[in-house]
Protein backbone atom coordinates (compact mmCIF):
# COMPACT_ATOMS: atom_id res chain seq x y z
CA UNK A 1 0.00 0.00 0.00
CA UNK A 2 1.47 3.55 -1.03
CA UNK A 3 0.46 6.79 -0.29
CA UNK A 4 -0.20 7.24 -3.78
CA UNK A 5 -3.99 6.07 -3.68
CA UNK A 6 -4.32 8.51 -0.88
CA UNK A 7 -2.79 11.26 -3.08
CA UNK A 8 -5.81 9.62 -5.98
CA UNK A 9 -8.50 10.16 -3.65
CA UNK A 10 -7.38 13.81 -2.63
CA UNK A 11 -7.22 14.98 -6.16
CA UNK A 12 -11.20 13.60 -6.31
CA UNK A 13 -11.77 14.61 -3.18
CA UNK A 14 -10.43 18.36 -3.28
CA UNK A 15 -12.23 19.31 -6.15
CA UNK A 16 -15.58 19.02 -3.88
CA UNK A 17 -14.20 20.06 -0.42
CA UNK A 18 -14.30 16.78 0.68
CA UNK A 19 -10.65 16.29 1.21
CA UNK A 20 -7.13 18.09 1.56
CA UNK A 21 -6.58 18.76 -2.53
CA UNK A 22 -3.41 17.40 -2.77
CA UNK A 23 -0.07 16.44 -0.88
CA UNK A 24 3.35 18.05 -1.26
CA UNK A 25 6.95 18.43 0.47
CA UNK A 26 6.25 20.96 3.14
CA UNK A 27 2.63 20.05 3.78
CA UNK A 28 -0.89 19.49 2.52
CA UNK A 29 -2.49 21.73 0.05
CA UNK A 30 -6.46 22.50 1.37
CA UNK A 31 -9.41 23.58 -0.71
CA UNK A 32 -9.78 27.33 0.03
CA UNK A 33 -12.41 28.53 3.10
CA UNK A 34 -14.38 30.43 0.78
CA UNK A 35 -14.87 27.34 -1.86
CA UNK A 36 -15.45 24.93 1.37
CA UNK A 37 -18.46 27.12 2.16
CA UNK A 38 -19.80 27.44 -1.39
CA UNK A 39 -20.08 23.70 -1.52
CA UNK A 40 -22.07 23.70 1.61
CA UNK A 41 -24.52 26.54 0.35
CA UNK A 42 -24.76 24.68 -3.20
CA UNK A 43 -25.63 21.42 -1.08
CA UNK A 44 -27.65 23.16 1.24
CA UNK A 45 -29.60 24.54 -0.95
CA UNK A 46 -29.62 21.07 -3.52
CA UNK A 47 -31.14 19.34 -0.51
CA UNK A 48 -34.21 22.30 0.15
CA UNK A 49 -35.11 22.12 -3.17
CA UNK A 50 -35.31 18.58 -3.14
CA UNK A 51 -37.04 18.30 -0.20
CA UNK A 52 -39.92 20.64 -1.74
CA UNK A 53 -40.09 18.18 -4.60
CA UNK A 54 -40.10 15.10 -2.59
CA UNK A 55 -43.07 16.87 -0.23
CA UNK A 56 -45.56 14.89 -1.75
CA UNK A 57 -44.00 11.08 -2.00
CA UNK A 58 -42.95 12.09 1.74
CA UNK A 59 -47.18 12.48 2.59
CA UNK A 60 -47.93 8.87 1.14
CA UNK A 61 -45.45 7.27 3.40
CA UNK A 62 -46.71 5.58 6.65
CA UNK A 63 -45.76 7.63 10.06
CA UNK A 64 -42.94 4.41 10.31
CA UNK A 65 -41.65 4.99 6.82
CA UNK A 66 -41.75 8.67 6.95
CA UNK A 67 -39.43 8.59 10.33
CA UNK A 68 -37.10 6.46 8.67
CA UNK A 69 -36.97 8.41 5.52
CA UNK A 70 -36.32 11.37 6.85
CA UNK A 71 -33.86 10.21 9.62
CA UNK A 72 -31.97 8.41 6.32
CA UNK A 73 -32.27 12.04 4.86
CA UNK A 74 -30.90 13.83 7.63
CA UNK A 75 -27.48 11.76 8.30
CA UNK A 76 -26.41 11.47 4.77
CA UNK A 77 -26.85 15.75 4.75
CA UNK A 78 -25.07 16.05 7.79
CA UNK A 79 -22.73 13.10 6.89
CA UNK A 80 -22.02 15.47 3.74
CA UNK A 81 -21.13 18.64 5.51
CA UNK A 82 -19.41 16.99 8.03
CA UNK A 83 -16.84 15.90 5.99
CA UNK A 84 -16.37 19.32 4.46
CA UNK A 85 -16.23 21.19 7.61
CA UNK A 86 -13.46 18.36 9.06
CA UNK A 87 -11.79 19.38 6.05
CA UNK A 88 -12.06 23.31 7.17
CA UNK A 89 -11.17 22.99 10.52
CA UNK A 90 -9.03 20.15 11.50
CA UNK A 91 -5.82 21.00 8.78
CA UNK A 92 -3.03 20.69 11.57
CA UNK A 93 -4.41 17.17 12.51
CA UNK A 94 -4.20 16.45 8.70
CA UNK A 95 -0.97 17.17 8.19
CA UNK A 96 0.38 15.63 11.74
CA UNK A 97 -1.55 12.38 10.32
CA UNK A 98 0.17 12.93 6.62
CA UNK A 99 3.46 12.95 8.46
CA UNK A 100 3.33 10.24 10.33
CA UNK A 101 2.40 8.24 7.55
CA UNK A 102 5.20 10.03 5.27
CA UNK A 103 7.42 8.57 8.33
CA UNK A 104 6.11 5.14 8.39
CA UNK A 105 6.95 5.14 4.60
CA UNK A 106 10.47 6.77 4.44
CA UNK A 107 9.90 7.86 1.23
CA UNK A 108 9.69 4.29 -0.24
CA UNK A 109 6.79 3.96 -3.11
CA UNK A 110 4.96 0.86 -4.20
CA UNK A 111 6.41 -0.43 -7.34
CA UNK A 112 2.79 -1.84 -8.21
CA UNK A 113 1.72 -0.10 -11.99
CA UNK A 114 -1.90 -1.13 -10.65
CA UNK A 115 -2.05 0.48 -7.22
CA UNK A 116 -4.64 2.73 -8.90
CA UNK A 117 -7.00 -0.94 -9.31
CA UNK A 118 -9.23 -0.41 -5.65
CA UNK A 119 -9.89 3.15 -6.78
CA UNK A 120 -10.85 2.52 -9.84
CA UNK A 121 -12.72 -0.96 -9.75
CA UNK A 122 -15.05 0.91 -6.84
CA UNK A 123 -15.73 3.78 -8.91
CA UNK A 124 -17.39 1.50 -11.70
CA UNK A 125 -19.11 -0.58 -9.04
CA UNK A 126 -20.79 3.09 -7.83
CA UNK A 127 -21.61 3.85 -11.65
CA UNK A 128 -23.27 0.69 -12.58
CA UNK A 129 -25.26 0.79 -9.34
CA UNK A 130 -26.36 4.35 -10.09
CA UNK A 131 -27.44 3.55 -13.96
CA UNK A 132 -29.07 0.92 -13.12
CA UNK A 133 -30.87 2.89 -10.01
CA UNK A 134 -31.56 5.40 -13.09
CA UNK A 135 -33.04 2.72 -15.16
CA UNK A 136 -35.09 1.17 -12.70
CA UNK A 137 -36.70 4.54 -11.16
CA UNK A 138 -37.20 5.82 -14.86
CA UNK A 139 -39.32 2.86 -15.70
CA UNK A 140 -41.76 3.96 -12.86
CA UNK A 141 -41.58 7.45 -13.19
CA UNK A 142 -40.75 10.18 -15.74
CA UNK A 143 -37.34 10.87 -16.26
CA UNK A 144 -38.07 14.72 -15.22
CA UNK A 145 -39.37 13.39 -11.90
CA UNK A 146 -36.63 11.23 -11.48
CA UNK A 147 -34.19 13.60 -11.17
CA UNK A 148 -35.81 16.52 -9.50
CA UNK A 149 -36.21 13.72 -7.05
CA UNK A 150 -32.69 12.25 -6.82
CA UNK A 151 -30.53 14.39 -8.66
CA UNK A 152 -28.59 15.56 -5.91
CA UNK A 153 -28.59 12.23 -3.98
CA UNK A 154 -26.11 11.60 -6.64
CA UNK A 155 -23.60 13.91 -5.40
CA UNK A 156 -24.12 12.77 -1.96
CA UNK A 157 -23.68 9.16 -2.39
CA UNK A 158 -20.53 10.17 -4.44
CA UNK A 159 -19.07 12.23 -1.21
CA UNK A 160 -20.20 9.50 0.67
CA UNK A 161 -17.73 7.26 -1.71
CA UNK A 162 -15.23 9.70 -1.13
CA UNK A 163 -15.07 9.38 2.66
CA UNK A 164 -15.38 5.54 2.36
CA UNK A 165 -12.50 5.73 -0.04
CA UNK A 166 -10.47 8.28 2.31
CA UNK A 167 -11.19 6.23 5.46
CA UNK A 168 -10.30 2.43 3.56
CA UNK A 169 -6.80 3.84 2.42
CA UNK A 170 -5.70 5.65 5.57
CA UNK A 171 -6.42 2.24 7.67
CA UNK A 172 -4.59 0.02 4.90
CA UNK A 173 -1.87 2.45 5.42
CA UNK A 174 -2.12 1.85 9.48
CA UNK A 175 -2.44 -1.62 8.96
CA UNK A 176 0.74 -2.24 6.70
CA UNK A 177 2.76 0.29 9.53
CA UNK A 178 1.22 -2.37 12.15
CA UNK A 179 2.51 -5.21 10.26
CA UNK A 180 6.41 -3.94 9.95
CA UNK A 181 6.53 -3.30 13.58
CA UNK A 182 5.52 -6.95 14.31
CA UNK A 183 7.90 -7.75 11.73
CA UNK A 184 10.60 -5.91 13.37
CA UNK A 185 10.09 -6.81 16.54
CA UNK A 186 10.47 -10.30 15.85
CA UNK A 187 13.35 -10.23 14.96
CA UNK A 188 14.89 -9.21 18.36
CA UNK A 189 16.70 -11.29 19.89
CA UNK A 190 16.46 -11.88 23.78
CA UNK A 191 20.36 -13.02 24.38
CA UNK A 192 21.65 -10.10 21.45
CA UNK A 193 19.14 -7.19 23.06
CA UNK A 194 20.22 -3.59 22.49
CA UNK A 195 19.03 -0.16 22.93
CA UNK A 196 19.31 0.98 19.66
CA UNK A 197 16.45 -1.46 17.94
CA UNK A 198 14.14 -1.16 21.25
CA UNK A 199 14.45 2.35 20.82
CA UNK A 200 13.03 2.35 16.93
CA UNK A 201 10.72 0.12 18.01
CA UNK A 202 9.24 2.18 20.64
CA UNK A 203 9.44 4.96 18.37
CA UNK A 204 7.47 3.49 15.76
CA UNK A 205 5.00 1.65 17.85
CA UNK A 206 3.74 5.48 19.63
CA UNK A 207 3.99 7.11 16.83
CA UNK A 208 1.25 4.45 15.31
CA UNK A 209 -0.24 5.35 18.56
CA UNK A 210 -0.26 8.68 17.71
CA UNK A 211 -1.59 7.79 14.73
CA UNK A 212 -4.74 6.17 15.50
CA UNK A 213 -5.86 8.72 17.67
CA UNK A 214 -5.56 11.49 15.07
CA UNK A 215 -7.58 9.46 12.83
CA UNK A 216 -10.44 8.89 15.56
CA UNK A 217 -9.87 12.75 16.02
CA UNK A 218 -10.52 13.36 12.04
CA UNK A 219 -13.11 10.69 11.08
CA UNK A 220 -14.73 9.45 14.42
CA UNK A 221 -18.01 10.93 13.60
CA UNK A 222 -17.43 10.60 10.19
CA UNK A 223 -17.60 7.04 10.77
CA UNK A 224 -20.43 7.15 13.44
CA UNK A 225 -22.37 9.06 10.88
CA UNK A 226 -21.62 6.41 8.03
CA UNK A 227 -22.98 3.71 10.66
CA UNK A 228 -25.88 5.34 11.39
CA UNK A 229 -26.55 6.20 7.83
CA UNK A 230 -26.45 2.60 6.68
CA UNK A 231 -28.33 1.53 9.85
CA UNK A 232 -31.30 3.30 8.49
CA UNK A 233 -31.36 2.74 5.41
CA UNK A 234 -30.61 -0.77 5.53
CA UNK A 235 -33.68 -0.24 8.04
CA UNK A 236 -35.93 1.68 5.10
CA UNK A 237 -34.97 -0.77 2.52
CA UNK A 238 -36.32 -4.32 4.34
CA UNK A 239 -39.22 -2.43 5.82
CA UNK A 240 -39.97 -1.50 2.25
CA UNK A 241 -39.53 -4.94 0.69
CA UNK A 242 -41.68 -6.80 3.55
CA UNK A 243 -44.67 -4.34 3.83
CA UNK A 244 -44.38 -2.01 1.09
CA UNK A 245 -46.24 -2.49 -2.35
CA UNK A 246 -44.36 -1.69 -5.77
CA UNK A 247 -41.79 -4.54 -4.87
CA UNK A 248 -40.46 -5.51 -8.63
CA UNK A 249 -38.05 -7.63 -9.90
CA UNK A 250 -36.02 -5.00 -11.03
CA UNK A 251 -36.38 -2.67 -7.68
CA UNK A 252 -35.77 -5.41 -5.45
CA UNK A 253 -32.39 -5.95 -7.68
CA UNK A 254 -31.96 -2.34 -7.30
CA UNK A 255 -32.24 -2.34 -3.18
CA UNK A 256 -30.25 -5.60 -3.15
CA UNK A 257 -27.06 -4.06 -5.00
CA UNK A 258 -26.87 -0.61 -2.92
CA UNK A 259 -27.58 -2.42 0.22
CA UNK A 260 -24.62 -4.54 -0.61
CA UNK A 261 -22.50 -1.90 -1.57
CA UNK A 262 -23.31 0.31 1.51
CA UNK A 263 -22.57 -2.08 4.03
CA UNK A 264 -19.00 -3.53 2.32
CA UNK A 265 -18.18 0.26 2.39
CA UNK A 266 -19.11 0.61 5.84
CA UNK A 267 -18.08 -2.27 7.48
CA UNK A 268 -14.63 -2.96 5.32
CA UNK A 269 -13.45 -0.49 7.80
CA UNK A 270 -14.33 -1.96 11.00
CA UNK A 271 -12.37 -4.95 9.37
CA UNK A 272 -9.58 -3.22 8.85
CA UNK A 273 -9.47 -1.37 12.58
CA UNK A 274 -10.11 -5.01 13.72
CA UNK A 275 -7.13 -6.08 11.75
CA UNK A 276 -4.56 -3.43 12.98
CA UNK A 277 -5.76 -4.19 16.54
CA UNK A 278 -5.22 -7.79 16.76
CA UNK A 279 -1.73 -7.06 15.04
CA UNK A 280 -1.23 -5.32 18.00
CA UNK A 281 -2.33 -7.92 19.89
CA UNK A 282 0.04 -9.95 18.39
CA UNK A 283 2.67 -7.38 19.19
CA UNK A 284 2.07 -7.30 22.48
CA UNK A 285 2.49 -10.99 22.87
CA UNK A 286 5.79 -10.89 21.43
CA UNK A 287 7.06 -8.01 23.39
CA UNK A 288 5.84 -9.69 26.52
CA UNK A 289 8.39 -13.33 25.47
CA UNK A 290 10.71 -11.71 24.63
CA UNK A 291 11.15 -9.52 27.62
CA UNK A 292 10.60 -12.86 30.06
CA UNK A 293 13.37 -14.71 27.78
CA UNK A 294 15.66 -11.49 28.57
CA UNK A 295 18.18 -11.91 31.40
CA UNK A 296 16.91 -8.32 32.93
CA UNK A 297 14.80 -5.89 31.51
CA UNK A 298 15.84 -3.10 30.31
CA UNK A 299 14.21 0.84 30.92
CA UNK A 300 13.78 0.59 26.71
CA UNK A 301 11.61 -2.71 27.17
CA UNK A 302 9.58 -1.44 30.25
CA UNK A 303 8.73 1.68 27.88
CA UNK A 304 7.92 -0.19 24.97
CA UNK A 305 5.49 -2.77 26.94
CA UNK A 306 4.15 0.39 29.14
CA UNK A 307 3.12 2.13 25.09
CA UNK A 308 1.56 -1.27 23.67
CA UNK A 309 -0.59 -1.61 26.86
CA UNK A 310 -1.52 2.13 26.71
CA UNK A 311 -2.44 1.41 22.93
CA UNK A 312 -5.18 3.61 21.75
CA UNK A 313 -8.84 1.72 20.52
CA UNK A 314 -10.50 2.85 16.79
CA UNK A 315 -13.55 4.04 18.17
CA UNK A 316 -17.10 6.09 16.09
CA UNK A 317 -16.28 9.77 18.37
CA UNK A 318 -16.11 7.65 21.04
CA UNK A 319 -19.13 6.14 21.54
CA UNK A 320 -18.43 2.82 20.80
CA UNK A 321 -14.86 0.61 19.74
CA UNK A 322 -14.40 -0.36 16.15
CA UNK A 323 -14.25 -4.12 16.41
CA UNK A 324 -15.55 -7.19 14.55
CA UNK A 325 -18.02 -7.01 17.71
CA UNK A 326 -19.46 -3.76 16.18
CA UNK A 327 -20.63 -5.08 13.50
CA UNK A 328 -22.57 -7.88 15.71
CA UNK A 329 -23.70 -4.79 17.90
CA UNK A 330 -25.33 -3.49 14.11
CA UNK A 331 -27.67 -6.46 13.30
CA UNK A 332 -28.78 -6.89 17.08
CA UNK A 333 -29.86 -3.60 17.07
CA UNK A 334 -30.97 -3.65 13.30
CA UNK A 335 -33.28 -6.64 13.80
CA UNK A 336 -34.64 -5.30 16.75
CA UNK A 337 -35.77 -2.15 15.19
CA UNK A 338 -37.12 -4.05 12.07
CA UNK A 339 -39.25 -6.14 14.46
CA UNK A 340 -41.03 -3.06 15.70
CA UNK A 341 -40.95 -0.81 12.78
CA UNK A 342 -43.04 -3.67 11.39
CA UNK A 343 -45.33 -4.48 14.36
CA UNK A 344 -46.11 -1.14 14.46
CA UNK A 345 -46.87 -1.00 10.67
CA UNK A 346 -49.23 -3.59 10.69
CA UNK A 347 -50.59 -1.75 13.83
CA UNK A 348 -51.19 1.37 11.89
CA UNK A 349 -53.15 -0.81 8.81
Amino acid sequence: MSLKLLKLVFKIGGLFAMSPARIEKNGLVFPSKAYSLLWIILLSAGISVTAVYRTTSYKTLSTIGLTLQASTDVILFILNISTILVTMTKKNKWNKFIDILNFFKNGSEDQNVFWFTPFLATNVVFVIVMIFETYVWTQIMTELDFFKLYAIEYFQLYAQFIVYSMICSCLNLILESSQNIYKTINFLKPKRLNNFPLKKIKGDFRALAQCVEIFNNIFGWLILLSIGFTFFELLTCIQYMIVGKGNTVPVIIYRVMFLTWLMVGTFNSVFICDSVEEKVMNIRMVAYKTAAKCAEETEDMKKLLSAINNFPHFTAAGFFDLNRKTILGFFNAFLTFLIVAIQFENFEM
